[in-house]
């Protein structure tokens, strides 16, 4: 069975993005990228919510400038990815499809069915849904020495968690990702 993986870059006060939506204070540098592209190469299917799939649809055209910025769109056209969202009209990119919901039992269903890796989901208000279902298994997140003091939240469900720490990973540019098992 494929394990359930919510993965983020979150700012200190643990936003997804600053007020205006914007994401420009990340810190993805090349050390950052790689162990996201590590990250990414895990996962045989990618599920975003709307604004997170049209978030990260660029790499589907994207010009990289670096090796890693290369790898990782390379990686985007190889996954498979579900886009769930009741007002897209269709995906836009290569190898996805759009449903309108996917709801636990859905995600128990592919969990299951999955033949090639684990299953990442992108987007907190998505994610939040399979946290409250019991049905998300690793939690990843990489802190960014940032505070933007208000955003869109990582954590939007209403269970509590408890999570034990298997991983922390320091990064040269302040960054740290910490990887979590869901118990």
């Amino acid at each position: 069975m494929a394990k359930l993986i919510f993965q983020m870059m979150v700012s200190l006060d643990g936003y997804i993005n600053d007020p205006k939506g914007g994401f420009n204070w990340g810190h993805i540098d090349a050390e950052v990228h790689g162990h996201a592209n590590a990250e990414m190469r895990r996962c045989g299917l990618a599920i975003f919510g709307r604004r997170m799939y049209e978030t990260m649809a660029v790499w589907e055209t994207y010009e990289a400038n670096t090796p890693f910025e290369a790898e990782y769109a390379e990686l985007w056209h190889q996954t498979d990815k579900i886009v769930v969202s009741k007002t897209l009209a269709g995906p836009r990119t290569g190898r996805t499809k759009t449903v309108p919901s996917l709801d636990a039992e859905d995600m128990r269903s592919l969990k299951e069915l999955q033949a090639s890796g684990d299953i990442s989901v992108s987007g907190p208000t998505l994610a939040s849904t399979y946290l409250d279902a019991g049905m998300v298994d690793e939690i990843g997140i990489y802190y960014v020495p940032v505070v933007v003091g208000d955003g869109t939240p990582m954590f939007q469900m209403r269970s509590t968690l408890k999570l034990e720490r298997i991983e922390q990973t320091p990064f040269a540019n302040g960054t740290t990702f910490i990887r979590y098992l869901v118990k």
